[in-house]
């Protein structure tokens, strides 16, 4: 064995000489057009060097050029202040040049500006699928700019990538760069060169992670008049809204958007993506369905259909229509802008839906955005133990935003219903109500203000609460200058309630709120002010005894704010019924509005 050593060691004595004198054997010019036969082989384009070419044995032979320029101006363009080509060494011992891999430090790829971009890139895949061209490139902090208008824009910088092609059959990138200021790890796998160039599929796997989020596909790519890709898509981030802002995006709400995953099959063309057999995981949330997302003439447009077994939508917020300290209407602009770009068709499903202490069952909802115009509609779904549904209508206007709502409860619970549509639970009982209101401005109090349409109300065997009208009537009936005292606390049942208002420029004029029970009626009607919050409502309320025909019956005021009424008895019928201040006004009661005597 020791005497085959020397034999062994000899090619390597030999490489080690011919490295040390290639230098000194080789002119500038021989170095010079070596290197852009080499460059322009793996480039597929010429090669301009326009630096001195320098060849250096240690570690491993190599050429290093100065100044590099390849590619086609129309299409991108490459130029590094120093590339490097690491050569193949059995070649070299035959007085060949064979690069085993190239590295280029600090290169600019530049993109022109070009309306069909991605025909430019199925033109490069054609290229290299027909091609027999075999390279190994390393990218060191290099950046990639785009030409817009004559600017020079930078799209991903600080990149350290391993590029290597084997004309004909594979394309493989790795490594690592920078992209909207977030560094992002990056692995592309294309096999199948020769059957693209054919229009054939061929195998693509992509992987992408950072901070924004990760991503994986895994199908095949095939090449039409553009690229076409379909296969299996993964995606997940630890904040959607983090990375929809990342992308330059905004989300239609101000809230929520947190942990997203989804996995879906995926049809990736010039015109848009499809995904079918989707699974989409947002806020804890999970759906199931497909959808379309196209985008063209400076817009994106989404249709789909999604169904789920719950949903909850509390992290999302609530419209916030009042002022911190709920005293008045928010007179904070709407804001529409979130809207005017995106054009959608949506239909959702879902067994359950939560929102703060709403629950509704069976729930079938669409969404349709076009123009700028919202429409959100939802069936008839099951709510506070009866049906409900409701459509709302937004649209922007040149100043301000054009509002239309229609509410619908039918056998609903009332205290549960009006609980949580309008915060207000002082009606109890089963009924129906219909609302439609429509308004426009450019804040909640402008559209309070301005709101029109009309209410309605219906419900049985219940009670107001707050109050005990018939408590109040027996004391009053009884000693009708005692006092009515604090009038606040009990209920009033009732057997059946009705009532009904027109709204004209945010003044609700109520025809008729009637009560009735066995005991009692209560007749209502007058003007609540929707802008100022204040009540102004005249009514009678009427014990009803079977045995006593005249029944005791009291007019009385409702004033003050609706968030602390006040009510009031008629004073001048009070003291009609009571027979100790007759004597006081010599029985000129008619100065009090009387026309009859007491009885």
């Amino acid at each position: 064995m020791k005497k085959l050593a020397p034999i062994l060691l000899l090619p390597v004595l030999l490489a080690l000489v011919a490295a040390a004198l290639a230098p000194k054997l080789a002119s500038e010019a021989r170095l010079r057009a070596e290197a852009q036969v080499l460059l322009s082989a793996a480039a597929g384009h010429e090669a301009r060097i326009e630096g001195p070419v320098r060849f250096s044995a240690f570690p491993w032979p190599a050429l290093t050029i100065d100044g590099l320029t390849v590619g086609d101006p129309t299409v991108a363009t490459l130029e590094t202040s120093q590339a490097r080509i690491v050569l193949d060494l059995l070649p070299l011992l035959t007085g060949q040049t064979k690069a085993d891999h190239i590295e280029l430090h600090e290169p600019v790829l530049t993109l022109a500006d070009r309306e069909d971009e991605l025909g430019a890139l199925t033109a490069l895949l054609h290229g290299l699928g027909r091609s027999r061209l075999r390279a190994d490139v390393s990218i060191y902090d290099g950046r990639i700019l785009r030409m817009v208008d004559g600017e020079a824009r930078e799209v991903l910088g600080d990149t350290d990538l391993d590029l290597s092609w084997r004309g004909g059959d594979r394309l493989s990138i790795g490594g690592h760069l920078i992209w909207r200021d977030e560094p992002l790890d990056v692995e592309l796998n294309l096999s199948g060169l020769a059957a693209l160039a054919e229009d054939v599929a061929g195998e693509l796997q992509v992987k992408l992670s950072g901070p924004p989020g990760q991503l994986s596909f895994g199908g095949t790519m095939r090449l039409a008049s553009s690229p076409v890709i379909e296969g299996a898509l993964e995606c997940s981030s630890r904040g959607l809204r983090a990375t929809l802002d990342w992308l330059d995006l905004e989300t239609p709400t101000e809230q929520g958007f947190g942990p997203f995953a989804l996995s879906a099959h995926t049809l990736l063309t010039a015109q848009g993506a499809t995904l079918s057999g989707a699974r989409i995981e947002l806020d804890g949330n999970v759906s199931e369905g497909g959808f379309t997302l196209r985008s063209g003439n400076g817009r994106t447009g989404l249709q789909g259909s999604f169904a789920s077994a719950s949903v909850d939508l509390s992290p999302y917020g609530q419209p916030v229509l009042a002022e911190p300290d709920g005293g008045a209407w928010s007179r904070e602009t709407i804001k529409l802008d979130r809207l005017k770009d995106l054009d959608v068709d949506l239909r959702f499903s879902a067994a359950q839906v939560h929102a703060g202490t709403t629950r509704l069952d069976k729930l079938a909802a669409s969404a349709v955005l076009k123009a700028g115009k919202l429409t959100l509609a939802i069936g008839d779904s099951e709510a506070w133990q009866g049906t409900f549904r409701a459509t709302a209508q937004i649209a922007p206007l040149e100043q301000g935003t054009d509002v239309r709502v229609e509410l619908a409860g039918e056998d609903v619970s009332l205290a549960q219903a009006l609980g949580d549509l309008f915060r207000s639970q002082r009606l109890e009982g089963t009924g129906s109500f219909r609302i439609n209101l429509g308004a426009s401005g450019a804040s909640i109090a402008e559209l309070v203000g301005r709101l029109g349409g009309s209410a309605s109300l219906t419900g049985t065997q219940g009670a107001l609460t707050g109050i005990d009208v018939s408590r109040i009537l027996s004391r009053l009936e009884q000693r009708p200058l005692s006092g009515v005292g604090d009038l606040r606390g009990g209920r009033t049942p009732y057997d059946t309630i009705d009532f009904s208002a027109q709204i004209h420029e945010g003044i609700a004029h109520v025809e008729h709120l009637n009560i009735e029970s066995t005991k009692l009626r209560i007749e209502l009607n007058g003007d609540a002010d929707l802008a100022r919050r204040d009540l102004d409502l005249e009514g009678t309320a009427q014990l009803v005894r079977a045995a006593e025909p005249a029944a005791f019956d009291l007019p009385f005021m409702v004033r003050g704010s609706w968030e602390r009424p006040v009510l009031l008895p008629d004073p001048q019928a009070l003291i009609r019924r009571s027979g100790a201040a007759r004597p006081l006004f010599g029985g000129k009661l008619d100065t009090f509005g009387v026309a009859a005597p007491l009885p």
